[in-house]
């Protein structure tokens, strides 16, 4: 049982210090018996997940990856001024055009056909760029619209 509490504070410990999206939980053999590690059913339960796929595509070193339509949509205020407004253009052009006029490393990310494909990380800072540039105008917003209330409400006390 000490053995037991020990192992499972060790795993809790591991689990908090590094921040996993998700557990996958194992059966290590069939009889449920502690202490026996039954091999060819962790493999077996690890390929029927695609955790094996997972880890494959991972060492490869593109695990992200997005269709170029949904990425224009996406990234396309990263820079606005890339695409221009009122012409069409296809997808990937536009794909490429805000990747490549914004500062992230170049070798982080491939175009495919029909896919733009990003290293571990990558899409991540993606992300806060966005959001950044989102919060901008919103924050602005939210700023003119204290003043102007505040305003009004001094001259409401000014009034009485």
């Amino acid at each position: 049982m000490l053995l037991l509490m020990e192992n499972l504070n060790k795993l809790m410990s591991t689990l908090r210090s590094t921040h996993p999206h998700f557990v996958r939980c194992l059966i290590p053999n069939d009889t449920k018996t502690p202490g026996i590690m039954e091999n060819h059913l962790i493999i077996h339960q690890l390929r029927c997940n695609g955790v094996l796929e997972g880890i494959r595509i991972c060492r490869k070193g593109f695990p992200s990856r997005i269709f170029y339509g949904d990425f224009k949509q996406r990234y396309k205020g990263l820079n606005a001024s890339a695409i221009p407004d009122g012409q069409f253009i296809d997808s990937k052009k536009a794909s490429e055009k805000p990747l490549g006029s914004i500062d992230v490393d170049h070798t982080q990310h491939k175009f495919g056909h029909t896919k733009v494909f990003f290293k571990a990380g990558l899409l991540s800072t993606l992300k806060e760029m966005r959001d950044e540039k989102l919060a901008q105008p919103i924050t602005h917003t939210q700023t003119l619209c204290r003043g102007f209330k505040k305003m009004i409400e001094n001259q409401v006390q000014e009034d009485d």
